[in-house]
């Protein structure tokens, strides 16, 4: 099957100022996640972090402030939009060893051995060639560098409660446009496969999904992407039709009014590898 092809610095899911915002919350929702799984991936001052997909760089300004004045951010993305955003922000903040680079991940090119540890979240699910990726990054890592990856492994998981066949059709939407554009929805489970092909060591797997109700944190994760242009962004494409878009948006809306109303999220799965030491 073809691929169908977006602008170099667009996305499925859309770059813009109110995209912007809404990666901002998210981050929030996720931050403690995320710094639980760099503190387990064994992230320390003085390293070289490579945070791939960085969006508006709300990671970035994290991992710069913990690596310290003597580590350094390279933070990648082929918006330019969101590198904007995250040269603003490091300077709002004070901070000096944030890089940018504006690149698709296809074209990504940096020095032999120059990277301690390389982060992930949400973005090799979009990607065509994930295993083409991590070989450039066994390049690029250190040797004992380390990647770990925030993706999703099963988003079957995700869903509200009660359901509604116009869920079922969105939830195949989502995955069927990501697929289109070469990429894979539960793209964590293969990961550990290809990371044994290269020798990396695959030193934690922990499965992250959570049921909530209305009002609270952890609805507003997936619910926020509902409330932008998620679903209008699906029927921008073609994956979902205008009549189950505003089925689907109504649900939403109906669940959220409900509070006996559930909704379990997709599965994000937390993959940490280690390039071996020579």
């Amino acid at each position: 099957m073809s691929q169908t092809q977006l602008p170099d610095d667009d996305y499925i899911i859309g770059a813009s100022e109110a995209e912007i915002r809404r990666l901002g919350q998210q981050h929030s929702i996720w931050r403690e996640t995320a710094l639980a799984g760099w503190r387990r991936a064994g992230l320390a001052p003085g390293m070289t972090v490579l945070d791939m997909g960085c969006g508006p760089g709300h990671a970035s300004f994290d991992l710069a402030q913990l690596v310290g004045p003597t580590g350094h951010v390279i933070a990648v993305d082929q918006s330019g939009l969101f590198l904007d955003a995250v040269n603003e922000g490091a300077a709002a903040r004070g901070l000096t060893n944030i890089e940018t680079l504006k690149t698709d991940l296809a074209n990504l090119n940096l020095v032999a051995g120059s990277v301690d540890f390389v982060w992930s979240r949400w973005v090799l699910s979009f990607l065509a060639n994930t295993a083409e990726l991590l070989k450039r990054l066994d390049a690029v890592l250190k040797p004992g560098g380390v990647f770990i990856a925030h993706e999703y492994g099963h988003y079957e998981t995700f869903g509200f409660y009660p359901g509604d066949p116009v869920q079922d059709r969105f939830i195949a939407a989502v995955q069927n446009s990501w697929r289109a554009f070469g990429g894979e929805p539960n793209i964590a489970k293969q990961i550990p496969e290809i990371a044994a092909d290269m020798g990396w060591k695959v030193t934690g797997l922990t499965p992250h999904v959570f049921t909530t109700r209305p009002g609270e944190l952890i609805w507003e994760w997936p619910v926020g992407w509902l409330k932008s242009d998620g679903i209008d962004r699906l029927v921008e494409l073609g994956f979902l039709s205008a009549e189950d878009s505003a089925k689907f948006h109504a649900m939403v809306d109906d669940r959220a009014k409900d509070p006996a109303s559930l909704l379990t999220t997709p599965m994000v799965v937390e993959v940490i590898c280690q390039k071996p030491r020579d």
